[in-house]
């Protein structure tokens, strides 16, 4: 624990807090369970040529197919870059409703009332739909995804259905 603290710059109880919290590298947690499937030895030789093409280990690749089959939300890659790049454009809407709603707010305090302009109302009208045509790219990004992972398992079963 000493030259782990020293490496990490930390103090040994600070070690001890981290490995009680997370667990020592390579361990299975407590809330886990081993499960035991029996394949023949062309399944498994398929099983670990697809893992190495996936860079998994045998059980990560277990755990994926498995948390998938039972309709886990594992995103894909290419979905959270949609979903980041989706939030980013939402959150520089609401930036810009931030800003309209403190010169208002400023407006309100100075003049009693707040009395939106003709562009602060092009604004916010803009930004309304650009909030709402947002929405409905969200929508159809996760019913595509479903959509994939459902053909994804259903390919599943029928493989396993034909084997």
């Amino acid at each position: 624990m000493t030259a782990l603290s020293r490496r990490f710059g930390v103090s040994r109880p600070t070690v001890y807090r981290a490995l009680e919290k997370n667990g020592r590298p390579g361990q299975p947690s407590a809330d886990s369970a081993r499960v035991t499937i029996r394949l023949t030895p062309s399944e498994r030789t398929e099983l670990d040529a697809l893992a190495g093409r996936l860079g998994l280990s045998r059980a990560a690749l277990g755990r994926r197919v498995l948390r998938r089959a039972a309709g886990y939300l594992e995103p894909e890659p290419d979905l959270v870059a949609a979903v980041q790049d989706l939030s980013r454009q939402i959150k520089a809407v609401g930036g810009n409703l931030n800003q309209i709603a403190a010169h208002l707010n400023r407006e309100a305090r100075l003049q009693g009332r707040a009395a939106p302009d003709r562009d602060q109302h092009a604004q916010i009208a803009a930004s309304r739909r650009a909030l709402k045509g947002l929405a409905k790219d969200l929508d159809r990004l996760f019913v595509h995804a479903a959509k994939r992972r459902k053909a994804r398992v259903e390919a599943l079963l029928r493989e396993g259905a034909a084997a």
